[in-house]
Formats: C-alpha cells, sequence, structure tokens
C-alpha cells in the first residue's frame, strides 16, 4: 500500500497498516518513488506510469518475506495511488483483490482545476530541457485565508485540504510544500477509469467520499459503474476527500476494508 499525491507513508496511513496488521493481514507500506524515504529523482515528482508498475515490484519484494503468502496479496491505494491500483490490478493478476477509496480516476477531469496553468507545465519542460531546475508547485495554500477563498495557484487550493494536511510536518517522515510542475503534466495523461474494467476478475471494493470535491464524487460513481463484477462499493455519505482517513468515517471505512479482504484473502 502507499498514499496518493503529495502523500507520505507517515501520513494517515499507519493507522491502516496497523488494523489490517490487528486483523492477521502482513502490510507492505511504502513511500513512493521520489517521495519521503524513497528513493528516486526528481524529487517530490510524480508519474502514474511508474508508480503504477512499482506495485508490481512491491509484490516481488513482499513475497520474500517470512510468512507472505503469494497467492493471498492484495492491493491497496488512495487518491492519486487509487488510480495507480486501478492500472496495476487491471494488469496483475497474481492478485487477489485491490483496494481503492476516494481514488483518481481522470486527468481530464483533475486538470480542470489548473486548466488556466497548463501553457506554464510546457514551458517548464523546456526550461528543464535547458538546463533549469524544475518548476514548482506548492501543495496546499501558504495560509487560512488563501484557503478560505480557494483562489490560491497550488494543487490541492480548498480549506478542507489544508485543515486535512494538518500534522504533517510532525508525523516523522520528509516532506515539504510542494509538487514538480511535471508531476500535473504527467496528471494529464491518467485516465484511470479506462482501464477499471480490466480489473476483473479480481475482487475490486471501491471507496467513495459522497462530498469529494478533489475527486469528485460523481467522476467515482461514473468509474464504478465501468468497472465490471465482482465489485463492491462503500459509500460515505456526506465525507470529504480526506475524511476517509480519521474519526468516525475512518472506522466505517477501515471496518469494510477488513471485512472484505479477509472475505477475498482467507477463504
Amino acid at each position: 500500500m502507499s498514499h496518493g499525491l503529495a502523500g507520505i507513508r507517515h501520513f494517515l496511513l499507519p493507522p491502516f497498516a496497523a488494523r489490517f496488521q490487528e486483523a492477521g493481514f502482513a502490510v507492505l507500506l511504502y513511500d513512493n518513488r521520489n517521495w519521503g524515504d524513497s528513493e528516486g529523482e526528481p524529487r517530490q515528482e510524480s508519474n502514474p506510469a511508474l508508480q503504477q508498475t512499482d506495485y508490481y515490484d512491491a509484490f516481488n519484494y513482499a513475497i520474500t518475506l517470512p510468512g507472505v503468502n503469494p497467492d493471498r496479496m492484495a492491493y491497496w491505494g488512495t487518491s492519486f495511488s487509487g488510480g495507480n491500483v486501478i492500472y496495476a490490478a487491471a494488469v496483475d493478476k497474481r492478485i487477489k483483490a485491490a483496494v481503492i477509496q476516494c481514488p483518481a480516476n481522470s486527468g481530464e477531469q483533475r486538470s480542470l482545476a489548473f486548466q488556466d496553468r497548463i501553457p506554464q507545465l510546457f514551458e517548464d519542460r523546456a526550461r528543464i530541457a535547458a538546463g533549469e531546475p524544475r518548476g514548482r508547485v506548492p501543495c496546499i495554500a501558504p495560509d487560512l485565508e488563501s484557503a478560505q477563498t480557494g483562489s490560491a495557484p497550488v494543487l490541492f487550493p480548498d480549506l478542507h485540504a489544508y485543515q486535512s494536511f494538518d500534522g504533517i510536518h510532525e508525523c516523522g517522515g520528509k516532506w515539504e510544500n510542494w509538487v514538480t510542475q511535471q508531476t500535473q503534466l504527467n496528471m494529464l495523461e491518467f485516465e484511470g477509469h479506462a482501464m477499471i474494467h480490466r480489473i476483473a476478475p479480481t475482487p475490486l471494493l471501491m471507496v467513495i467520499p459522497g462530498n469529494d470535491k478533489t475527486v469528485t464524487t460523481s467522476s467515482q460513481l461514473v468509474a464504478f459503474g465501468k468497472a465490471r463484477e465482482p465489485k463492491q462499493m462503500l459509500f460515505l455519505e456526506n465525507a470529504g476527500h480526506f475524511d476517509v482517513y480519521r474519526g468516525e468515517i475512518f472506522e466505517r471505512n477501515i471496518k469494510a476494508q477488513i471485512d472484505f479482504l479477509k472475505a477475498h484473502l482467507t477463504n
């Protein structure tokens, strides 16, 4: 399991990993390449095409560990990594289950938030080719006032995201408030909904927040509709994108995920 866009493994995911372990599952929780404790350059740049295949390598490593059964493996992803799992699970039929929560599923839809800045991404690419440093985009607004207006030119401009990143500097991982501009160009090419039907016949659990403004709830429902059986949905009424990680919503979420994994990995 790995985190979403601009996330690191120390932040918000340890409670998931701990509860899975308490339920009897071994967990390999890792930072995506270029992020946190993982190696890779450029730092803090996400490329879904590479992150998707990293799941295959994580699988190959995990099955070398004591007590890990290669015939009872699952891929887990959240937000951007949820989209990566769509691709990975569509191709890799070694796994026996896939869990995705609030998954990124359309670069076209997601790019609406920064469509006026797309020309700058190509200009940045030209500067990189000329030997200049890569451009950066802040992840969240610099202050509460900017977040309240939702107008800051950042990756996640809304107040919900600003408040949800609280504690990331104290979580114990390596994180700074930016991604490379090329990350957004990579996002444009990402259309997970076009692959989701290929996850079958691997069982799929998709967790959809009912009030997701980051990856719109409507786009997730459309993607789920394209998935083939066997599939299961957990719809979290009124939940925002980042609510799946905390509090009562987390409790409902993790219970459903554990029940799903027990049904498909332990029988």
